[in-house]
């Protein structure tokens, strides 16, 4: 009876195999011609795939690309396959704020650490390799650390945090799943498969429209995935442990390759920023979450009325001190009263008990700082750059276009940061500092060199992400309520190349509030500082069209000649000096900061009248 079952056994093991035969003959005839590619077809592995590598060799085998599926999370980049000896490589890993979104890789802070780093040290060539990924966690960053370990670089950069919580997760549960996933898509018939149903990279980028592209498998991508978040601290604490270990894990990597490791902790927007979800604790009693319900739709009636609006808003705390929505109410109110640093301590806790966190809390904050002094690494603070940069140090669109990406003058001021880091612990040694003419020259002239649809792109893909979160359904939190406010959406549409809706808020702006020109004046100064001319010579065309006050012109018209000459447009400048100076320098105190472009501009229009 045994050996009769043994045989039925080995018979059907027998009659599988050559079942499968034809397949394995298939399969190894596709291997041998490199037919079907496993990078012909878009990887749903979400970065645990062992057979699909972020970089692969060109056809030559002399560069490193992106693979050609893995480009549709990281874009496009190459390195040498032998590195030259005289380039030092750094690798930047995190998610889509690495990648500089909503723009591109070519103003992300990445890049601009390149470009300053080549301007300032001329025996070295600097490469900066951007593996930001697309809604990549720290979890999955710490397979494509371990990769480019293998390239040689000088330098692993390390920004990450804001997507930890994008998708319902284990990491156990994820690596496992994925591996298996893996696996199968490896087989060459898979692959062969998977294109004649649309599932290759081309077909998938026409299909999606460069929409669906743009995540991993995030809970906001599923239709009930908004619905999908709810009170879950505990499910939080075990995603912030996996942050931990997964931050752990790459600086094991980084030591056993002896390769220097930097962190960089990122901010977020806190001003412009409502919770992208509130609810009150499940334990909270029916009758105090309606009586809280109650204070809070009577603040909301008050929102003219701080004194009155802060009242309700502080009984609804005694209540329940843990509704995200109502700290950032609180922040707001607290900031119409003068009181920015409490509103700052609110506005944080509304970004940490956002029920949706869309932003790195402020204990992953911690775990950063606490690993980065436990093991010695350099730690970059490019939060607190730009919390600096911000008005009372709470940032909002000025130095993000949305919840977490920052405008392409906070990537300018996150490199600076970077820049100082790496000089301050000695792992670069510049031959020369650049003063504010150098800076000048190399942001403006490098902006000029990108696409003229690169800023237009940018705003096309604020507006997906917007649609994306929900962002709709708190138009009335991001209603401005100061001049603060209000010049920051001009900013942000000046940001994206949008100089008529900036100029139709610039006249609803002046309607409210009076006399702006100050305001709107400091914020020209801005974009020139940062080497965006057009953007500055927009505001002051509009300055100039919109004040008549004899003092504030003047200011406005010698702003309006350094712009001109810093542009180039020496006839305008010249213009300008003849028909409002009357060929007279005129200097006030007012002036200094513009004069700091061009010193000796008197004596440039003045010599071209000779």
């Amino acid at each position: 009876m045994l050996v009769a079952n043994k045989k039925k056994i080995l018979f059907s093991l027998l009659a599988i195999c050559v079942g499968l035969l034809p397949l394995a003959i298939l399969e190894g005839i596709f291997r041998a011609f490199d037919i079907a590619s496993p990078e012909q077809v878009v990887d749903t592995s979400s970065g645990f795939s062992v057979q699909q590598r972020l970089f692969s060799l060109n056809k030559d085998e002399t560069t490193y690309v992106t693979t050609r599926n893995r480009a549709l999370y990281f874009g496009d980049q190459s390195f040498e396959a032998i590195k030259p000896k005289d380039t030092y490589r750094m690798f930047f890993l995190g998610g889509s704020t690495v990648r500089g979104r909503p723009f591109a890789v070519d103003t992300a802070f990445a890049k601009w650490v390149e470009l300053e780093l080549n301007r300032r040290i001329n025996s070295t060539v600097y490469q900066s390799v951007n593996c930001g990924g697309l809604s990549y966690a720290s979890f999955r960053l710490q397979h494509i650390s371990k990769e480019v370990l293998n390239y040689k670089p000088d330098l692993l950069v390390l920004a990450t945090g804001h997507n930890e919580f994008l998708e319902n997760r284990t990491f156990n549960q994820a690596s496992q799943q994925a591996e298996v996933r893996s696996a199968l898509e490896s087989l060459r018939l898979v692959v062969w498969l998977r294109s004649l149903i649309g599932q290759d990279v081309e077909s998938f980028r026409e299909s999606a429209g460069q929409e669906l592209s743009e995540n991993v498998t995030a809970r906001l991508d599923e239709e009930s995935g908004y619905a999908s978040y709810h009170w879950d601290p505990e499910w939080k604490t075990q995603v912030t442990q996996q942050y931990k270990e997964s931050l752990q894990r790459i600086i094991e990597q980084c030591n056993s390759s002896n390769i220097p490791l930097v962190f960089v902790c990122l901010g977020s927007n806190l001003r412009d920023c409502p919770p992208f979800k509130s609810e009150l604790p499940p334990d909270l009693t029916t009758k105090d979450k309606q009586e809280f319900l109650r204070l809070f739709a009577q603040a909301t009636e008050l929102t003219g009325q701080p004194e009155a609006a802060l009242n309700r808003y502080k009984q609804c705390l005694e209540i329940s001190d843990q509704y995200a929505l109502l700290h950032f109410r609180l922040g707001r109110t607290l900031e119409q009263l003068g009181e920015s640093q409490t509103a700052r301590q609110h506005y944080l806790l509304a970004k940490d008990f956002d029920i949706c966190p869309l932003r790195l809390s402020e204990k992953m904050d911690n775990i950063q700082r606490e690993l980065a002094a436990q093991h010695n690494i350099p730690l970059i603070d490019a939060r607190r750059a730009l919390e600096n940069a911000s008005t009372d140090k709470i940032p909002g669109y000025e130095m993000y276009v949305d919840h977490v990406h920052p405008t392409i003058h906070g990537h300018q001021l996150i490199a600076r940061a970077v820049l100082d880091g790496l000089i301050e612990h000695k792992l670069v040694v510049p031959d020369r500092a650049l003063d504010l003419h150098d800076y000048l020259y190399l942001y403006n002239d490098y902006l000029n060199s990108l696409p003229l649809a690169f800023f237009s792109n940018g705003s096309r893909r604020v507006n997906w992400l917007e649609n994306w979160a929900r962002r709709d359904m708190q138009l009335f939190e991001l209603e401005p309520f100061d001049l603060r406010g209000s010049l920051a959406v001009v900013h942000r549409q000046l940001g994206f190349g949008k100089f008529e809706y900036a100029r139709y808020e610039l006249d609803k702006t002046l309607k409210r509030y009076g006399n702006i020109s100050p305001s709107v004046l400091e914020l020209a100064l801005t974009f020139q500082r940062h080497g965006q001319y057009q953007v500055a010579r927009t505001l002051l065309e509009w300055l100039h069209e919109n004040e008549s006050d004899e003092v504030l012109l003047q200011q406005i018209q010698y702003a309006r000649m350094i712009n001109a000459e810093s542009m180039g447009d020496r006839g305008v400048a010249i213009l300008i000096y003849d028909n409002y100076f009357d060929r007279l320098p005129f200097e006030v105190q007012a002036n200094a900061n513009w004069r700091e472009f061009i010193p000796d501009i008197w004596e440039r229009v003045k010599l071209e009248n000779q």
